[in-house]
């Protein structure tokens, strides 16, 4: 907002916030001017945070899998990423980890509840992606 001052020069005013999309924001922990732990969206994104994170999730979806089943289902992904990986979705409480006994003894990972809640919002991303990249490749940008 621009606002006169006395001599005719113009002045710049901050005008503070107080009408929220209540569908964007619908609670008080994510209205703030700075990024916020309490925040619902930093709390989802940190939650699928890290390069792989999204593709180590997605493999879990389909099913409770062992370390090398995950492994060989992204050959890409080294072992300690992947071990880096695993160990975040277990500390955040989104994926299990149990050992099943027998010999050898077998590591399984699948997911929780709280790791299928995320599910929506995977595929969400990832149709928002493709619409991303369709509007992309219809119309670049020259940086």
């Amino acid at each position: 907002m621009r606002t006169s001052t006395p001599g005719g020069s113009a002045a710049h005013q901050t005008v503070s916030r107080t009408q929220w999309d209540e569908e964007l924001v619908p609670t008080p922990n994510g209205r703030t001017a700075v990024p916020d732990p309490a925040c619902s969206v930093e709390i989802a994104l940190h939650a699928i945070a890290g390069r792989w994170t999204t593709l180590v999730l997605r493999n879990v979806m389909h099913g409770p899998a062992s370390f090398s089943e995950l492994s060989n289902s992204l050959p890409a992904l080294s072992d300690k990423v992947l071990t880096d990986r695993l160990t975040h979705l277990v500390n955040e409480g989104i994926v299990e980890r149990g050992i099943h006994s027998g010999f050898p003894s077998r590591t399984v990972y699948r997911l929780t509840p709280r790791g299928e809640a995320l599910r929506p919002l995977l595929i969400e991303l990832y149709r928002t992606g493709q619409r991303l990249r369709e509007a992309r490749d219809r119309d670049p940008i020259d940086l």
